[in-house]
């Protein structure tokens, strides 16, 4: 009976976890309503693989072209919110810390991002920060496609976590034509 109830618990905490995301999504303008059903049709179409190749495609924005600031990146803020999802999946998808070293690398790239802002610093070294920030993204996104690969190993997981990104990309879609209303 024990069991039962703590099945039972862990499925409303999942759901509570799928509607927060999705509404942060909509709500944090991490996507669109148009990106949101791009994504979703890519992802049931063609699977979580091909969603990812999608929107590291269509949502990695890098530097503005007339200014020497970054743009802020659509899709990690989407990994972001997957991340979250992953932990229920199953804690094998963590390949030796992966997501850790991606949060960190991310982290680590934002610091940077947050340095080029600042007024005071040289043209130079303006440019050895965006040099360093592409050699970051460069292997971030090296891991994030490792993690990827890895997750394809297990079929269970993968179609597991695939089930949770329709649902999280489906409430999206609900909550920004709510928000559109």
């Amino acid at each position: 009976m024990k069991t039962k109830g703590r099945k039972m618990m862990q499925s409303s905490n999942l759901e509570h976890i799928i509607n927060n995301t999705a509404f942060e999504i909509v709500d944090k303008k991490i996507l669109g309503k148009n990106e949101i059903d791009k994504l979703l049709g890519v992802l049931t179409n063609d699977g979580v693989y091909a969603m990812w190749v999608y929107a590291c495609d269509k949502l990695e924005l890098k530097f503005k072209k007339d200014k020497d600031e970054l743009r802020d990146t659509k899709i990690f803020k989407l990994l972001e919110k997957i991340s979250i999802l992953d932990k229920f999946v199953t804690k094998e998808l963590d390949y030796d810390g992966l997501v850790e070293k991606i949060d960190k690398l991310t982290k680590e790239i934002e610091e940077l991002k947050n340095k080029i802002k600042n007024e005071s610093i040289s043209e130079n070294n303006k440019q050895e920060l965006k040099k360093t920030i592409e050699n970051l993204e460069s292997k971030r996104n090296q891991q994030l496609n490792d993690y990827f690969i890895n997750l394809s190993q297990n079929l269970d997981n993968l179609l597991f976590l695939k089930n949770l990104l329709e649902r999280v990309l489906v409430y999206a879609r609900y909550h920004a034509k709510a928000m559109e209303d």
